[in-house]
């Protein structure tokens, strides 16, 4: 049974993105947040009042602190689970739509780089993941294409080739017959020449 926050519990009075703005501080920051000067509420004692009373805030105790703290990572959390579960939901319904490949690898990509920036690495972890299977089916699919097409050039310019050589090979039959028929004398010797042309495609 999920325990009821108290209305006047601190932070609770903190709009929404406020309260993740301050529980984002409790993190570790990057090597380039630091260099940034972002605060880092570490100790609550040296950190968390001084910032918190720059700030304008009402101070609170040090068991409030840490009772927020605490309602915060339980939010965390829950927001983790939803992130997953969307997330995969998301993957599946690109897979049942049958998105092109390419498309849906960029689709993940995004999706992956959007959940990162929220602090969801789980989500960002998932859809890097299809966005990956997907990027290599499509450069599988690009793969095939190209055998395809090469394999279909190279299967014309086969039978381009097999009937320039048949065509030639009728041509030769034609004129052998024209020389054995001028042999015989069925073909007038003066006309072989002009039969010959006309074989070889040179006169009609």
């Amino acid at each position: 049974m999920s325990r009821k926050t108290n209305s006047n519990a601190w932070g609770e009075d903190l709009p929404e993105d406020t309260r993740w703005e301050i529980y984002a501080l409790t993190k570790p920051p990057t090597e380039e947040e630091r260099e940034a000067g972002r605060a880092w509420l570490r100790d609550f004692r040296a950190d968390v009042l001084p910032w918190l009373s720059l700030q304008g805030y009402v101070a609170p105790s040090r068991a409030a602190w840490y009772r927020f703290l605490g309602r915060m990572r339980e939010a965390e959390a829950a927001r983790t689970i939803i992130g997953v579960e969307t997330s995969k939901r998301i993957a599946q319904g690109i897979v049942r739509a049958d998105v092109d490949a390419r498309l849906a690898s960029e689709m993940m990509t995004a999706l992956s780089v959007d959940a990162a920036a929220r602090g969801n690495g789980e989500a960002a972890k998932i859809l890097a993941d299809s966005a990956a299977k997907y990027h290599a089916a499509a450069r599988d699919a690009e793969r095939l294409r190209l055998d395809a097409a090469r394999q279909k050039t190279a299967e014309g310019q086969l039978r381009l080739a097999r009937e320039k050589f048949e065509a030639a090979e009728k041509r030769l039959a034609q004129m052998a017959e024209v020389a054995d028929a001028a042999r015989g004398g069925k073909v007038d010797p003066a006309k072989v020449a002009d039969e010959i042309d006309r074989i070889l495609g040179r006169k009609k």
